[in-house]
């Protein structure tokens, strides 16, 4: 039996998620090189996932009402008395219940039950779509996502992409010390297998991840300064060059875009402008070098 015949439906899940032990994502990455439509399949819950985060993030990290950490902190009040089971007492006189007794009080709790269930249902609606609405009215607040800025461009991708990876407990697939795994891993899958090499700046490759593009999949490098700042190099397909376009700025990280060999390169992260423009100098002189065999 071949490693790609074990390979199942939650081995997906987990690599997606982040739950894999080395091994057994490289395993699972092997075998999405060799089945083409289980590439597709995790790159869409990648997508989802991202997406998902971008629109819920935001609530996520709301402070709770005073009312409900009041409540949360308060203690229960005591019990007003013996907690009815519907058992039988035998052991005392007249306190014994008829059958029909009990099998009205059983049909009594399961009509309270489902009346529990239909509520709580019906609560869970109405918050999904109360919390729906503040997503919707805060896209016109000065304090928008941070793709927000970038939106339908490469950048508002890259800033999409390292939003979601960069703070990840795993941040990447392939870590820097398997670099010639990493960069065979790229061109298979995205067409692109440099990795420049900004260690004279500062920042030290953690490694890469295949991130969901438009068109076809994108690549994600990640680099760590020693303050523990990272920034994400993107890459994906893109059409011919255009105009150079200026940094630009947006919920705490610059991004910085250019194209090059059929590739939109787009250099994310939380650095301060001019350190940010000297990476990016730095990482399009690397790209636009010709590929070496030690890249």
């Amino acid at each position: 039996m071949s490693s790609s015949a074990r390979i199942e439906e939650t081995d997906l899940h987990a690599l997606v998620d982040g739950e894999l032990d080395a091994e057994r994502r490289r395993r699972v990455q092997d075998h999405l090189l060799q089945t083409p439509e289980h590439a597709a399949l995790v790159e869409d819950w990648r997508r989802q996932n991202a997406a998902l985060r971008a629109a819920f993030e935001p609530v996520a990290h709301e402070i709770a009402p005073l009312s409900l950490r009041d409540a949360a902190l308060r203690a229960p009040a005591p019990a007003q008395g013996p907690i009815e089971t519907g058992a039988i007492h035998w052991g005392r006189p007249g306190a014994s219940r008829p059958a029909q007794r009990l099998d009205d009080i059983r049909a009594n709790r399961r009509r309270q039950a489902l009346l529990s269930t239909l509520l709580t249902l019906l609560t869970g609606a109405a918050v999904a779509g109360l919390a729906a609405l503040v997503i919707a009215g805060r896209s016109e607040t000065p304090r928008p996502p941070i793709a927000a800025p970038f939106a339908q461009s490469y950048a508002g991708r890259a800033a999409l992409t390292y939003a979601t990876y960069a703070t990840d407990a795993h941040p990447v697939e392939i870590d820097s010390s398997r670099r010639s795994e990493l960069v065979a891993w790229l061109k298979a899958r995205v067409g692109f297998a440099q990795t420049p090499d900004l260690s004279g700046l500062g920042l030290r490759m953690l490694g890469g991840r295949v991130a969901p593009g438009v068109a076809a999949p994108a690549g994600l490098l990640l680099y760590e300064r020693a303050d523990g700042a990272r920034v994400g190099l993107y890459f994906e397909r893109a059409e011919a060059a255009g105009a150079p376009l200026p940094p630009r700025a947006g919920a705490g990280v610059t991004a910085i875009e250019w194209r090059a060999a059929g590739f939109a390169f787009a250099l994310v992260g939380p650095l301060s402008p001019e350190d940010m423009q000297a990476a990016a100098e730095r990482a399009a002189s690397a790209v636009a070098a010709p590929v070496s065999d030690d890249r």
